[in-house]
């Protein structure tokens, strides 16, 4: 991407290299949502737990292709359709001096200027407001990082006295620790990646934990999305979110900024099952 460019969806627009150019653009602004509540019969108020809303984004466009305007207007019209089901994201990219980020949303606004056929018909462009309404608060490398763990077999199996039935030769398994170190200013919601075969898979980090329960064959993996609050197995893309363990706090599984310890563990008798962690940076502002 060259400075100064977005890409909503795959839609490239932002400079005067494109058929539609951003002349300004407002962030929003940061809302807090809280739970504070006054104090009965005192002054003042008892201050409860805050939470972030995640603001919208203001474009202000200009549309310009000579003869072209209407048909230009009408490819930026379509690629702010958006999804519709639920839980979809649109992918928001943008290049600046030095980073490509990213946030996550969806478009809202779309609003042609009262005189845009007039502006299209006789300028050859047309002004346009269109807004995106942001998931997440956040912004994110475009690029992510990841890391790679592996069980570690504790013993090769056998049988050791005394015997006591029933008798069993599977292989038992130790965590595994790794260290990351994540860059940002803003915590990052991590994605996990269980690949069998393992019975009962779990990776943990600094005051969270994500686990399934069952089994997962050698042939499947199963992907929790911390950030989408989603769990699918694959192959088939089913959700299956009510294998998640009681321990398992989507909303807290995330890398602080800085270098910390993740483990992972479970049962597997072959010693090759796997779970990759990935995430991308995140940041509280472009």
């Amino acid at each position: 991407m060259i400075d100064g460019e977005f890409e909503l969806d795959g839609y490239a627009f932002g400079t005067e290299d494109h058929e539609v150019w951003v002349q300004t653009l407002d962030l929003g602004t940061r809302e807090q949502l809280t739970a504070d509540a006054p104090i009965s019969g005192g002054v003042g108020r008892v201050m409860g737990r805050d939470s972030e809303d995640a603001p919208e984004w203001t474009f202000d466009l200009r549309v310009r292709r000579g003869g072209g305007t209407f048909d230009a207007l009408g490819r930026l019209r379509a690629a702010w359709q958006g999804h519709a089901e639920p839980g979809a994201l649109s992918v928001l990219r943008y290049s600046l001096p030095g980073r490509v980020r990213r946030v996550y949303g969806r478009p809202r606004r779309f609003t042609p200027d009262a005189d845009a056929v007039r502006h299209a018909w006789h300028h050859g462009r047309a002004p346009v407001l269109a807004s995106f309404q942001l998931a997440d608060p956040r912004v994110f490398d475009d690029v992510a990082r990841s890391v790679t763990l592996s069980v570690v077999p504790a013993s090769v199996g056998g049988l050791e006295a005394p015997l006591v039935a029933p008798l069993s030769t599977v292989r038992s398994s130790a965590p595994r620790a790794g260290l990351v170190d994540a860059a940002g200013d803003a915590p990052a919601p991590v994605t996990v990646t269980f690949q069998g075969p393992i019975t009962d898979p779990w990776v943990r980090g600094p005051g969270w934990e994500v686990g399934l329960s069952g089994h997962i064959a050698y042939d499947q993996t199963v992907t929790v999305d911390a950030l989408a609050a989603t769990a699918t197995l694959s192959p088939g893309g089913a959700s299956v979110g009510g294998r998640l363990t009681r321990r398992t706090r989507l909303r807290d599984a995330v890398l602080r900024p800085g270098q910390q310890e993740l483990t992972f563990g479970g049962s597997d008798q072959t010693g090759t099952a796997t779970v990759t962690i990935s995430w991308r940076d995140a940041w509280w502002s472009l």
